[in-house]
């Protein structure tokens, strides 16, 4: 009787309620346990060859007498070589009731922490715990049941936290939307949308990159937002001790981030340059190492001041369209806060009610809200 063998491109035994650190690399990282087996539609799950052509040590569970896959859902046999299984949609691929199966939703039905490690997943993702601090969670569309507390979530589309956003002791929390990001409240954060932001309680003492526009529904003070679009806060902005609160409407948030990274490499080589330059100043370009490493630090800082100049350049394209945005509060504004919409700058003087503030004449104005203004919808 002709026999056949079932070989298979992922992990047939894979359990993860039973990691390891390193996944199946053998490696000690306790952060990287290798929690999903990720594929993507099209790539080959498994084959079937004929018994004599499996390697030797083969497995013996997976010798089949039929050459017929057991095909789960979202698997399809490849029409131009029936051999193969292929994934008929991005997901994780498993044994399910006995077939190969790959389920495009990750639920993790825990917190985030050392007994999941990091989460790395080309799917949508559904947390029904916490992200842990120190530990990162990455997927499409992401929700998370629970909070984030001092750990990384990255969304390449939505991104919902449900239990709300807190640095933790380090302040090291970061979460990053491709699309829209909601959550109850961000406390000590770095927070990233390409698209909008809704925050329904408060944003405290966050730094804010809103690739459109940011709704606060209550408090807004301590810290730095960066909008594309118009900013509304629905109960406070500021507070009566004056604290740090900056608002910068109509640059593009994620270029402007781009130059704060790039403000900040210019101003680390300087200072070394400066060092060099003491050292070996007075030096041909060739003397030593001295004098090349000082020459190749001066072309890279020469090249990040020219990609600086040229994303200034291209932010000053969008001024036309600043006249479109607004900073609208429903409540009070406070004292000490910053306004800049464009090139012009606005510190606030006194308490405000209930105050629209927009770009007229190359000025920052304010004036009484409407009650059809308090919609940010552009």
């Amino acid at each position: 009787m002709v026999q056949y063998y079932l070989r298979h491109y992922f992990n047939p035994d894979f359990d993860y309620l039973n990691l390891k650190p390193g996944g199946d690399s053998g490696s000690t990282d306790v952060y990287s346990l290798g929690y999903v087996q990720n594929v993507i539609a099209g790539q080959v799950l498994a084959e079937i060859l004929p018994l004599e052509s499996a390697r030797p040590g083969y497995d013996t569970r997976f010798v089949i007498d039929k050459a017929v896959f057991p095909m789960g859902g979202n698997t399809r046999v490849d029409p131009r070589y029936p051999n193969y299984l292929l994934a008929s949609a991005k997901g994780y691929v498993f044994y399910l009731n006995g077939k190969i199966t790959v389920k495009t939703l990750l639920n993790v039905r825990q917190d985030v922490s050392f007994q999941t490690g990091n989460i790395f997943f080309v799917g949508d993702m559904a947390v029904h715990g916490s992200v842990r601090a120190g530990f990162s969670v990455q997927g499409n569309n992401v929700r998370i049941m629970g909070m984030v507390e001092g750990g990384v979530v990255r969304a390449r589309r939505d991104l919902l936290v449900e239990g709300g956003v807190r640095g933790g002791a380090g302040k090291h929390s970061k979460v990053d939307a491709g699309d829209k990001l909601m959550t109850p409240f961000l406390e000590s954060v770095e927070a990233r949308a390409r698209g909008n932001m809704v925050i329904e309680k408060t944003c405290l003492y966050s730094t804010i990159y809103a690739g459109s526009n940011l709704v606060v529904r209550d408090k807004l003070y301590g810290g730095i937002v960066n909008a594309y679009g118009s900013v509304y806060v629905g109960g406070q902005l500021g507070n009566k001790a004056s604290l740090a609160t900056k608002v910068y409407l109509g640059y593009d948030p994620l270029s402007i981030r781009q130059l704060e990274k790039i403000d900040k490499i210019i101003a680390q080589l300087s200072q070394t340059i400066t060092h060099l330059n003491a050292i070996a100043g007075h030096l041909a370009p060739e003397t030593n190492d001295a004098s090349r490493k000082l020459q190749a630090m001066r072309l890279q800082r020469r090249q990040l001041i020219n990609r600086r100049d040229e994303l200034w350049s291209r932010l000053a394209q969008d001024e036309s369209y600043m006249q479109n945005c607004r900073l609208l509060c429903q409540g009070t504004v406070y004292p000490g806060v910053e306004i800049s919409i464009g090139r012009a700058f606005m510190v606030v003087d006194k308490i405000y009610k209930c105050t629209l503030f927009r770009l007229v004449d190359n000025e920052i104005i304010s004036e009484p809200m409407q009650p059809a203004q308090t919609s940010t919808k552009r």
